[in-house]
């Protein structure tokens, strides 16, 4: 009985320990080139290096807390003035449409500045608040000098950015 108990408390945090594992959050900065995860309410900051011929590699250079709801029906300019070449700036944070007057106005927004002079494409993995698992996610591709906007209809607690290369024609 005592084996079958043992076996079975493994099996439990073993299975906890794969998903927190998945989790590389930074807290110092700059961070070494990796695969990062970034909790929602971040402002994120990370620089890309080519390695090779259209593939990239990321380092972070910061990340803030961003604690603010965004309006989805109202605008908001959150992108700095001047960005620092070679760099992605990210808003992973709460959105709400229509004042967030319903549970169903309630969103999740990764808003993306890429800042380099090619257009990107990447994978990302999502947690959804009511899943213990990573979940890989569609993303479309960010152009230069612009910013995209990926909105999930529930909330998500983390999201992990990987697979950066240039967004083939």
């Amino acid at each position: 009985m005592k084996k079958i108990l043992l076996i079975f408390t493994i099996l439990i945090f073993g299975n906890k320990l794969i998903s927190q594992e998945h989790k590389n959050i930074p807290t110092t900065f700059p961070t070494d080139y990796g695969i990062f995860t970034f909790p929602i309410g971040s402002k994120v900051t990370f620089e890309l290096k080519e390695t090779k011929e259209g593939k990239y590699e990321y380092r972070v250079l910061n990340i803030e807390p961003y604690k603010e709801y965004y309006s989805l029906s109202k605008s908001k300019k959150l992108f700095s003035e001047n960005p620092k070449d070679n760099t992605v700036e990210i808003f992973f944070m709460g959105a709400y449409y229509n004042d967030g007057k319903e549970d169903k106005d309630w969103k999740t927004l990764l808003s993306l500045r890429n800042n380099l002079k090619t257009p990107l494409n990447y994978k990302a993995d999502i947690k959804y608040y009511f899943k213990d698992e990573f979940e890989n996610t569609s993303i479309s591709g960010a152009f230069p000098k612009t910013s995209t906007n990926e909105i999930w209809q529930h909330k998500i607690d983390f999201i992990t950015l990987y697979n950066f290369e240039q967004l083939k024609n």
